[in-house]
């Protein structure tokens, strides 16, 4: 960003990862080497090699530092162990691929400084790791974190490595950007607390020169509607693209500079294009058959960063392909009518496949992009149009194991709720019910997550478990928790859940509400759950986030979550992880609370204001 250190991409230090990977498991399994950790490390030295190309010309369309960027879509394009040779080929063409799988195994580099940035100073003990509430800025009084949408988290490196100044969160707010109230703003100086910090000077416990929450990076109020979608970042991390909610919609593409803004309340006001802002009219282009005005209610934009493209959709049902993205000028290239005034969910871009994957809320598209234009691939019908909109999020595509889930409020009868698995020619389905279907305009079920196992051993040896929030058997008003297992040598999901309606992420007075997005994360010792619950509407839900160790299958409704967090007032955004480390504050989540705290009430970020929340991984309280 505007303040941050930029330094080029170093193919030759992500080849000396493969190096310290080998040296470390040789260490850590003298002799007799575990076949496990053999195995993640043959497929992280083919993961680096085969992306080294895809990165290097990234590098060269942006001769910028590229570091590792976090968003909505990385949860949404999965790559497993298990890929054959012609998918790991192709997969690698992909930089998501490399991302993807860093996040997943940086337990496994060693924590070498960046060059030119910090390094962290040695503590005498390692700390005891407890989620708290470690911090909780003010996003205003107006707006916070949307429903289903996650922030954006940027780490400047990619072995691990924390960086204060140049590590940061984005958050997009639901509000109508002035003077008084920004739409989007970035935090810096993220690992900080007031048990124990690390920024800016380093490990302290309990913190004495230390700061005790993050500073904002940037805060703008930025053109002239509010932002209810998830935003995008650049792999640089020096552009943002996010949407614009007005009619018509917008997509805009942010250049920050750091210190610009001093809070969510006093922005740094651009309110029309130029400079650092592009703002694109993209549902009244001129591209042929695109020119009809629509507002965007669900349509999130996904990058394939490795062309510069985006695709997104709008609520007058077609989906649009954006070029020149980061290292261009935004320009409509082409669209497609997927469903004539449908509100289409957010796309997701199979490289594999060259497939692009959207619902119309009630079926699944796919849809090839040519150089002229969208050809037709395939669709099948997953829910009843008797239920409204049941399908929010966008599809999940599994690219290793040719696997498309949706998560869905009402099946094709309007009985149940339901996950659904398709294979990625969109001909044949397995859905599996997970509580009475969510017949009411606000009952929403969003996406569940997969274990560790699902990535390290892939869901065709009949390993990995997907968790799901459904509802309750006997209250479709209220969230519960499933787990659904997997057949091998196919690796379909099985119909009937492995383990179903534990009430546990509800709390004990168990209040009608619904669940966040639900997020996995591996930290090489344990496999955590993070379920967010409460009534978006109110404050009168469950306002909880829960943790589960989920090393081993839930394989009981009466197991209890590990740690609870409490006061995330109408439950919480999507959730947003970053690292895995051992120093203070530097292994965490990022969400938003989805309301004020109640009357007389100024927790956890002061009396009527949405909350930007950071709680440690394990612990939580």
């Amino acid at each position: 960003m505007g303040a941050g250190i930029e330094a080029p991409f170093d193919i030759a230090g992500v080849s000396a990862f493969g190096e310290d990977l080998m040296k470390l498991m040789v260490q850590k399994n003298p002799p007799q080497a575990n076949f496990r950790n053999l195995l993640l490390v043959l497929t992280g030295l083919m993961v680096i090699l085969l992306s080294a190309g895809s990165l290097m010309l990234a590098q060269e369309r942006t001769e910028e530092h590229v570091g590792l960027p976090l968003d909505w879509s990385t949860r949404h394009i999965l790559f497993t162990n298990g890929a054959s040779p012609e998918v790991a080929a192709a997969v690698a063409r992909d930089p998501r691929s490399w991302i993807n799988w860093n996040q997943r195994s940086s337990y496994l580099f060693p924590k070498y400084p960046a060059r030119g940035l910090e390094r962290p100073r040695p503590h005498p003990f390692p700390p005891k790791r407890h989620i708290r509430v470690d911090w909780a800025m003010s996003l205003g009084p107006t707006g916070g974190m949307p429903i289903g949408e996650s922030p954006a988290k940027y780490s400047f490196t990619s072995n691990g490595t924390y960086s204060c100044a140049n590590d940061f969160a984005v958050y997009t707010i639901g509000a109508a950007p002035s003077a008084n109230q920004a739409n989007i703003v970035a935090f810096n100086n993220l690992y900080t607390g007031t048990a124990s910090s690390s920024c800016p000077f380093g490990p302290q416990t309990p913190p004495t020169t230390d700061y005790t929450q993050p500073t904002f990076m940037w805060s703008y109020a930025a053109g002239a509607s509010a932002s209810f979608l998830s935003p995008t970042l650049s792999l640089t991390g020096t552009k943002v693209a996010f949407i614009e909610n007005g009619t018509p919609a917008l997509f805009d593409v942010l250049t920050p500079t750091a210190g610009q803004g001093t809070d969510a309340t006093h922005p740094f006001v651009i309110a029309n294009a130029g400079g650092s802002l592009v703002r694109l009219s993209y549902t009244t282009s001129a591209a042929t058959g695109c020119n009809s005005s629509a507002g965007n209610s669900n349509s999130s934009a996904y990058i394939d960063y490795g062309n510069d493209v985006a695709y997104v959709g709008a609520d007058n049902g077609k989906l649009y392909k954006i070029t020149g993205v980061f290292n261009g000028t935004p320009t409509v290239q082409y669209c497609v009518t997927v469903k004539t005034g449908a509100l289409l969910t957010s796309p997701v871009y199979d490289q594999v496949s060259n497939q692009v994957f959207i619902s119309d809320g009630f079926s699944v598209y796919s849809f090839t992009p040519g150089a002229a234009g969208f050809t037709a691939s395939g669709s099948i019908a997953v829910a009843s149009a008797a239920s409204a909109d049941p399908i929010i999020l966008s599809p999940i595509v599994d690219s290793t194991n040719g696997f498309v889930y949706v998560f869905s409020a009402a099946d094709s009868t309007n009985t149940n709720t339901i996950v659904a698995q398709m294979n990625l020619g969109l001909t044949s389905k397995v859905t599996a019910a997970i509580g009475p279907a969510a017949k009411g305009a606000q009952e929403f079920v969003l996406d569940g997550d997969f274990d560790n196992a699902y990535f390290t051993t892939g869901p065709k040896t009949g390993a990995g478990t997907l968790y799901a929030c459904g509802t309750q058997a006997n209250a479709s008003t209220k969230p519960s928790l499933y787990a659904l297992s997997f057949s091998s040598p196919n690796g379909l999901m099985n119909s009937t859940p492995a383990m179903s309606d534990n009430r546990h992420i509800n709390g004990a007075s168990n209040p009608v509400g619904t669940c966040s997005p639900l997020l996995d994360f591996f930290d090489g010792t344990t496999d955590r759950l993070f379920v967010g619950a409460g009534n978006f509407g109110n404050t009168t839900g469950a306002n909880l986030v829960t943790e589960w160790n989920v090393n081993t299958r839930i394989s009981s409704n009466a197991t209890l979550p590990n740690n609870t967090a409490t006061n995330e007032w109408g439950g919480t955004s999507a959730f947003t992880v970053d690292n895995v480390s051992t120093t203070p504050q530097a292994a965490s989540i990022y969400f938003g609370t989805l309301q004020p705290p109640p009357a007389g009430n100024t927790t956890p970020c002061g009396a009527g204001n949405y909350c930007a929340v950071k709680l440690t991984q394990s612990g939580l309280q």
